[in-house]
C-alpha cells in the first residue's frame, strides 16, 4: 500500500494542507523545525486510516480548538488489498490519480494510477466517519472491518504495546490473539479458583457469623472465601520473552528496531509505515543501517513515512528522498528538495554538509568558520545581557563555505520557506552582484564595510586596548615569532606604530603617539591571511576557526568600550541582533 495525496481542514496546527508525496520515492523522510506540523501530519494519516471505531477526538484536535468547522482529513492510496477493490466493496469507487490531480473526470482508466479516496469527517459532536468518496458517486461508508484490510503500521513513542497481545499490537497481524488468549485465560482462571486458598481471609468467618446472628441472619456452613470467575475482567496480559526476561525490558533503541521491524513485515504485499522521530534511542551506526534497510525492503512495494529531527538521518537520506515541512499561520506545504527550482550547486553536498540548517525555523548563513565562532560568543552576550538565546527566537547557524557555496545554501533554505539570512565579508567585488540578487528574494545580507574581510573591519573598528587584546591572542595561538614576522613583512621598511616588549605586541603609535586607522586596517588584513591560489586555500590567518572566532568574540564583546562607538562594526552586530530578536527585521 502507497499513500499518493493528503489534503487536511482545521485539525490541530494545520488549518490547510495540500500534500503531494513524491511517487518515484518509497522511503520519505520528512524534516523542518519543531513544530512545523510533522507529527501532526503523520498522525492525520493515521486517522484517516484507523482500524477501529474507538477513535476518541477532543475539542483541542480542532484548528485553535473551534469545533465550529470540522476537521476534514482526506487521504488517497494505491496498490490497494485485493479484497478491498471487489465490486461488491469499493472497486466501483476507484479513481485515476493523474485526473484527480488535475481535476478532471476521476474515472480509473487501465495505463493510470488506481487510487482509492478515504474521507475522515469529524465535526461537533466528536463522532468520527469515515467515507470513500469520489466526484462521480455519493459518498460510501468505509467500516472498520474493511479499514482492518489496509497494510498499515505505526511507530511512535508506545511501541511497549508491540510486545504484548492485544488491540492495538503489531503482533495481531501476525496472528489472531483473540480466542486462543480468551480460552488460556478461562482455563489458567478456572485452575486459580480450584488451587487457591485464601486463609488469611477465612479469618473473618466467625466475625460475620456472629453479625449473621445479630441481625437474624443464618450461615448452613464454614464461611471461606474463593475466586469468582468473571468473563471480561482478566487483567493479566500476554508478552514476548527472551528467555526468561521480557522483551519490554530491553534499551529503548532495541525495541523501537524490532517495532519498525514487525511493522515492516507485517503484510506481503507491503505495508504503509508511519515512523515519528526515527532516530529515537538510536546510535549513529544503528541509523546508517537502518535507513539502508529501509530502501533494501521498500524497493519494489510500500511505503515508508518517516519525521526526524536528526543530522545524522538528513546526512543519511538522499536529496530524493527529504521533503521539507514549512507551516505558516496554519498553512502546511512540503517542499521536495530535488525539485526546487533555480538553484544551481550540488543540493546533497550542501544538505550534508550543513544539515542542522533544515532543522532550525530561522538561519544565519555565515561565509566562514570565524562569524559562526563571533555568533556563539553573541549568543553568550545575548543571554548574559536578557536571559535569551538565539534558540529562544528559533535561530541557529550555518556554515555556508567559500566562493558561492553560502548564497547557494541561502537560497535552498529561502525557497523552503525558512527565514534566512547572511553574515559575509565585503573582499571579493564579484560577489556583490549576486549579494543584491538574493536581497531581491527577501534574504537579509549583514555585510562590512566594502573591501573588507572581518578581521579587516573588527581592527579597523577596535579600540586600542581591543586591538591589544586580539594580539596577545595572535601571539597565544601563534607564537610571537610567526606574528612578528607576518607583521614585519606588512610593514617591512616604514616607521612601525607597534613594538615588542616580553613578548608582546604593544601599540606604541606613531610621532605623536596615535595609532593611525590604516595601521590598524593592514594589522587586519595581516589577521586575515593570504590566499595561496595554487592550493586555492588562505595561508597563515589568526582566527580562521570556530573555536577562535568564538575566543575573539569574548574578547570584542567583553565590554562595551571595546568597539569604537558608531563604528560599522557594532552598527552591523546591532542590526543583527535585531534580526534575530524581531522576526519583522
Amino acid at each position: 500500500m502507497k499513500l499518493t495525496n493528503i489534503e487536511i481542514k482545521n485539525f490541530r496546527g494545520i488549518k490547510h494542507a495540500s500534500v503531494l508525496f513524491p511517487l518515484d520515492s518509497r522511503v520519505i523522510c520528512l524534516i523542518g523545525a519543531g513544530d512545523s506540523g510533522k507529527s501532526t501530519l503523520l498522525t492525520a494519516i493515521e486517522w484517516a486510516l484507523w482500524p477501529s471505531w474507538s477513535l476518541i477526538a477532543t475539542d483541542t484536535d480542532f484548528y485553535n480548538s473551534d469545533t465550529a468547522e470540522p476537521i476534514e482529513i482526506t487521504v488517497c492510496i494505491t496498490e490497494l488489498p485485493k479484497a478491498l477493490i471487489k465490486e461488491d466493496r469499493f472497486g466501483l469507487y476507484l479513481r485515476d490519480y493523474a485526473k484527480v490531480c488535475l481535476g478532471e473526470d476521476d474515472e480509473p482508466t487501465d495505463t493510470g494510477t488506481t487510487i482509492l479516496t478515504i474521507q475522515l469527517t469529524i465535526d461537533e459532536t466528536l463522532e468520527p466517519k469515515w467515507n470513500v468518496i469520489t466526484d462521480r458517486t455519493d459518498p460510501k461508508p468505509i467500516g472498520q472491518k474493511d479499514r482492518r484490510l489496509l497494510s498499515f503500521g505505526v511507530v511512535g513513542f508506545d511501541h511497549e504495546k508491540d510486545f504484548q497481545w492485544g488491540r492495538g499490537s503489531i503482533l495481531q497481524k501476525y496472528a489472531d490473539s483473540r480466542e486462543i488468549l480468551h480460552n488460556a485465560f478461562t482455563k489458567a482462571m478456572r485452575a486459580a479458583v480450584e488451587n487457591t486458598t485464601l486463609e488469611a481471609l477465612d479469618k473473618m468467618g466467625p466475625t460475620l457469623k456472629e453479625v449473621g446472628k445479630q441481625y437474624g441472619v443464618g450461615f448452613n456452613g464454614e464461611i471461606h472465601n474463593r475466586l469468582l470467575m468473571q468473563n471480561g475482567s482478566y487483567s493479566t496480559t500476554v508478552g514476548i520473552f527472551d528467555d526468561r526476561v521480557p522483551f519490554a525490558q530491553r534499551g529503548l533503541g532495541s525495541k523501537r528496531l524490532l517495532s519498525i521491524g514487525m511493522n515492516v513485515n507485517a503484510c506481503d504485499e507491503g505495508t504503509l509505515v508511519l515512523v515519528d522521530e526515527v532516530e529515537t534511542g538510536l546510535e549513529p551506526y544503528r541509523i546508517s543501517s537502518l535507513i539502508n534497510q529501509f530502501r533494501s525492503q521498500f524497493k519494489d512495494h510500500g511505503q515508508l513515512i518517516m519525521t526526524t529531527h536528526s543530522r545524522s538521518v538528513v546526512c543519511e537520506c538522499g536529496v530524493g528522498e527529504l521533503c521539507v515541512v514549512n507551516n505558516e499561520a496554519g498553512e502546511l506545504k512540503i517542499h521536495k528538495l530535488d525539485a526546487v527550482e533555480n538553484i544551481k550547486g550540488d543540493i546533497q553536498g550542501i544538505i550534508r554538509g550543513e544539515p542542522d540548517s533544515f532543522l532550525c525555523k530561522r538561519i544565519i548563513v555565515c561565509e566562514g568558520k570565524t562569524e559562526i565562532g563571533l555568533l556563539r560568543s553573541l549568543d553568550k552576550k545575548l543571554y548574559a545581557n536578557t536571559g535569551t538565546r538565539f534558540a529562544h527566537y528559533g535561530v541557529g547557524t550555518a556554515l555556508g563555505g567559500g566562493g558561492n557555496k553560502f548564497f547557494t545554501l541561502a537560497r535552498l533554505l529561502k525557497s523552503c520557506g525558512y527565514d534566512c539570512c547572511i553574515l559575509m565579508d565585503s573582499d571579493i567585488d564579484s560577489e556583490e552582484a549576486e549579494k543584491k540578487e538574493v536581497e531581491k528574494l527577501g534574504i537579509k545580507v549583514f555585510s562590512w564595510e566594502k573591501g573588507n574581510a572581518i578581521e579587516e573591519q573588527l581592527f579597523h573598528d577596535a579600540s586600542i586596548q581591543c586591538a591589544e587584546q586580539l594580539l596577545a591572542y595572535a601571539v597565544e595561538i601563534k607564537g610571537i615569532q610567526s606574528v612578528e614576522a607576518h607583521l614585519n613583512n606588512e610593514f617591512k621598511d616604514e616607521v612601525k606604530e607597534y613594538r615588542i616588549e616580553d613578548d608582546a605586541i604593544i601599540l606604541s603609535g606613531n610621532n605623536n603617539g596615535e595609532v593611525s586607522i590604516d595601521v590598524l586596517h593592514r594589522i587586519g588584513k595581516v589577521a586575515k591571511g593570504k590566499l595561496n591560489k595554487k592550493k586555492n586555500k588562505v595561508e597563515g590567518a589568526w582566527f580562521k576557526r570556530i573555536d577562535r572566532g568564538e575566543d575573539i568574540g569574548d574578547i570584542i564583546f567583553s565590554s562595551k568600550d571595546q568597539l569604537e562607538e558608531g563604528s560599522y562594526f557594532k552598527s552591523t552586530i546591532m542590526n543583527l541582533l535585531k534580526w534575530v530578536t524581531n522576526h519583522e527585521n
